[in-house]
């Protein structure tokens, strides 16, 4: 960018910053609001001369890699060298509006160390001849505008972000400094933990049992046998007492003499045969307790299920749903009844055996006013329409009453009655209509039946070339009629 096109931004900018003319000479009523206005404008003076400070530095750092590598390509062509820093001499207008401002401001001329000299616009004929020369830049040069505008933009917002943090910076210090107290330790640490607890009272346990079995051990005493060995010393001592006793009136036992039977050899044969058959019998009494015996424990089931007899009944009810070999077994009919055919015979069952009331039949009156006089008779007819002029309120609630008798009570037929029999009443109209459309049906099927069996018949014999049988019969009959009468003739006419 040339640093011609920013001369006359550079002297707007300036003349805007300059005091007016027009201010001055005001009235001296509006001098408050001039100085006002003239320190608001020193202020913003300062303000931009701060933000040209920073973009110049900002800018410096970005373009120290631009320098470098024209320095190096203008070096290796040895056709010009690079002095002071023309390239941010032909850099925006806002470095050469800034530059000029620093110049004419006086603020500038108080403090002259604001600015850098190398800031400065350089005037000798070199840094011209410089800056008319055209320094090639780097490409994607929108892009990289493109980028420094929102940075240059978002300055004031870095400000901001800046003084937040110094700010909160402060208020950590702040609360660094102050002193504090630590708080006391909670109760609740001082608590043993649950285990803790469980092992202490585990090991109370146990002392309690021991100290309960040495107790227990402790009262207890010797079983006593002093009965049982007293009435076993009293017992040998009656044998002995028994023994030494002398016996008196005691008769001398005499041996009996072996009788002479027993010597005989066919008693030992017998004896010898009575003892075999026992043996034998003993034998074979435990062969067949031994067959038929059963051992007290199953040595199938020498080891324990391992779940309980609780357990195995809790599971067969649980799972009892998965159980398919029942021992009972029910008989089943297959066969679906038909529901709707029953229903209907049954209600064709009740309408028959029901009771039907048989009704009043009324006989017809035998009136005698044909013998009453004229005269009566007219009188009661002028009474008669007398008393039909007084007309009298029927009650409405005794209008149903009238066709019933006197021995009945009156019956109120609610809406679910009354549906029901309109109900009864339309499914046995329905019903007789489908029988009568049934019976329709089938007398229309057996007269095409029969007009289709005549036609079959009719073409028949129209296709057959024989006879039936029936005709062939009376032709037999005619044949043998007029054989016979021939014969007759014939005989006859012989004689």
């Amino acid at each position: 960018v040339d640093g011609g096109v920013t001369q006359p931004r550079t002297d707007e900018l300036l003349d805007f910053l300059q005091p007016g003319k027009e201010m001055v000479a005001a009235s001296n009523s509006a001098e408050g609001y001039y100085d006002t206005l003239q320190a608001l404008k020193m202020k913003n003076r300062q303000y931009l001369l701060e933000l040209g400070l920073l973009y110049q530095v900002k800018l410096e750092n970005d373009q120290k890699p631009f320098k470098e590598e024209l320095e190096d390509f203008f070096q290796d062509n040895g056709r010009l060298t690079l002095q002071g820093k023309p390239y941010e001499a032909s850099r925006g207008p806002v470095s050469s509006s800034l530059t000029d401002l620093n110049l004419d401001s006086p603020w500038d001329q108080q403090n002259p160390l604001s600015l850098p000299q190398s800031h400065l616009r350089p005037k000798s004929a070199a840094s011209a001849w410089v800056s008319t020369i055209t320094i090639p830049q780097p490409f994607k040069m929108t892009l990289r505008e493109a980028h420094k505008k929102p940075q240059l933009m978002k300055s004031r917002a870095s400000l901001e972000l800046e003084k937040q943090r110094d700010k909160r910076q402060s208020q950590e210090e702040a609360e660094c400094q102050k002193q504090f107290r630590a708080q006391p330790v909670p109760a609740h640490v001082y608590l043993p933990l649950y285990q803790e607890i469980m092992e202490q009272n585990e090991i109370r346990r146990e002392v309690a049992t021991q100290k309960r079995k040495e107790l227990l051990l402790s009262t207890q005493r010797p079983f006593s046998f002093l009965e049982k060995e007293d009435k076993k010393k009293e017992a040998i001592r009656q044998k002995i007492l028994a023994a030494l006793a002398p016996v008196e009136n005691s008769k001398p036992k005499g041996n009996k003499t072996v009788p002479k039977f027993s010597y005989n050899p066919v008693l030992g044969d017998k004896l010898k045969e009575a003892e075999l058959y026992r043996k034998i019998r003993i034998q074979m009494r435990a062969k067949d307790l031994l067959e038929n015996s059963s051992a007290p424990i199953d040595p199938s089931n020498r080891q324990r299920e391992p779940q309980s007899r609780i357990a195995t009944k809790t599971k067969q009810e649980k799972l009892s749903f998965l159980q398919d070999d029942f021992s009972f077994k029910p008989r089943i009919n297959p066969a679906v009844p038909d529901f709707e055919r029953l229903y209907w015979a049954f209600q064709r069952e009740a309408i028959r055996i029901r009771e039907v009331k048989e009704p009043t039949r009324n006989q017809p009156f035998k009136l005698r006013t044909s013998n009453l006089h004229y005269r009566q008779r007219q009188a009661n007819e002028q009474k008669m329409k007398q008393s039909s002029k007084v007309p009298v309120q029927r009650s409405h609630s005794l209008t149903g009453l009238s066709s019933l008798s006197s021995n009945t009570l009156p019956v109120h037929i609610t809406d679910a009655t009354r549906k029901r029999e309109s109900a009864i009443r339309y499914c046995q109209e329905d019903k007789k209509s489908r029988e009568n459309e049934g019976i329709h049906w089938i007398e229309i099927q057996r007269k095409k039946c029969q007009a289709m069996h005549k036609s079959m018949s009719s073409r028949a014999k129209a296709m057959d070339p024989h006879k039936s049988l029936e005709e062939t019969h009376k032709e037999k009959l005619k044949q043998n009629w007029s054989v016979s009468q021939a014969t007759l003739i014939d005989s006859s006419l012989q004689q």
